[in-house]
């Protein structure tokens, strides 16, 4: 009987031991758990933290872009309102010089008077369309200005 309680208080003994022992295991299962989740939320902070830097920074270029743009876009314009007022003021004098031309010079320069000023008008419609530009049509919208711009300025220094 003796035999069967020490076998029984070991049995139990090492029951306990073995629980014990189990219970530690999860706690030690717990604490790496809470350390795992707590540094992926740390990993999680810093990414979200690098991406809005990241995004803050597209945004700051971006609004730069869209401002060298737009300041571009209204030297064009002011420097295109000059030389139409340059050319505008050429006009006035040919319409002069045509005025107290004899009959064949004026009939000549009324005739290129007449393609200048349509020229001209096409010019002025298509330099409407700088409004609508946005940066990737600017350079076609500029080369095709540019282009008009020539065509009816050489026009006018021929008259």
């Amino acid at each position: 009987m003796r035999t069967l309680i020490i076998i029984a208080s070991t049995l139990a003994l090492t029951g306990v031991v073995a629980c014990e022992n189990a219970r530690e295991q999860q706690q030690k299962a717990d604490r790496a758990q809470a350390e795992a989740d707590q540094k992926a939320a740390e990993a999680s902070r810093e990414a979200s933290e690098k991406i809005n830097e990241a995004q803050a920074d597209a945004d700051k270029k971006t609004a730069e872009a869209r401002l060298a743009f737009t300041k571009l876009r209204e030297d064009y314009r002011h420097d295109t309102n000059t030389k139409l007022a340059e050319l505008d003021k050429k006009l006035t004098e040919l319409e002069a010089k045509a005025k107290t031309a004899d009959a064949a010079k004026r009939a000549e320069l009324d005739a290129k008077l007449t393609d200048i000023r349509r020229s001209r008008d096409e010019f002025v419609s298509e330099y409407k369309t700088i409004e609508a530009a946005s940066a990737t049509t600017w350079d076609d919208v500029k080369k095709r200005l540019d282009k008009a711009w020539n065509d009816l300025e050489a026009k006018v220094n021929r008259a």
